[in-house]
């Protein structure tokens, strides 16, 4: 929220300075002024989304993993309890669900850490667009600076 209300403040600031130019070249260099700045707010505001983000995958991955090895526990007793009175004969197909859970387990974590890595290269992205979108704003700025003094 802090970066909206931050963008929002300098897009009124440059607003009101804009309305108030008399010049295309005065305006052009409030404009490259307020560019690099935006770009940086809006950096600011997809770091905090990401982190966000992260935090409640993690806190919902929590809660799923603790769901998820509750319930094998409770399946796997009772699978003990379907071996210990059901005659031999069933033993491979207990031992057959047993893999089963282990597999579905397996593949929890597996879309855990895929998730988390889905998130890492989101933030490296966003990281890499806002960092050039400032350095082009910053070039842009420069280049206008040195034509006007032309």
């Amino acid at each position: 929220m802090q970066a909206i209300r931050s963008l929002l403040s300098a897009t009124q600031d440059f607003s009101q300075q804009a309305v108030s130019a008399k010049e295309p070249s005065e305006w052009m260099t409030l404009h490259d002024a307020f560019a690099a700045p935006a770009a940086q707010h809006v950096q600011d505001y997809n770091r905090q989304w990401l982190d966000i983000a992260a935090a409640t995958q993690g806190v919902y991955a929590r809660c799923a993993q603790a769901q998820l090895e509750e319930y094998g526990e409770r399946t796997r007793t009772w699978l003990r309890y379907v071996a210990e009175t059901t005659p031999q004969s069933s033993g491979p197909i207990v031992a057959a669900l047993d893999s089963a859970i282990s597999a579905v387990n397996g593949l929890y974590g597996s879309l855990q850490q895929t998730g988390q890595q889905a998130l890492e290269a989101a933030r490296t992205n966003v990281d890499m667009a806002a960092n050039a979108a400032a350095k082009s704003a910053k070039r842009t700025a420069e280049l206008t600076e040195q034509a006007t003094k032309r």
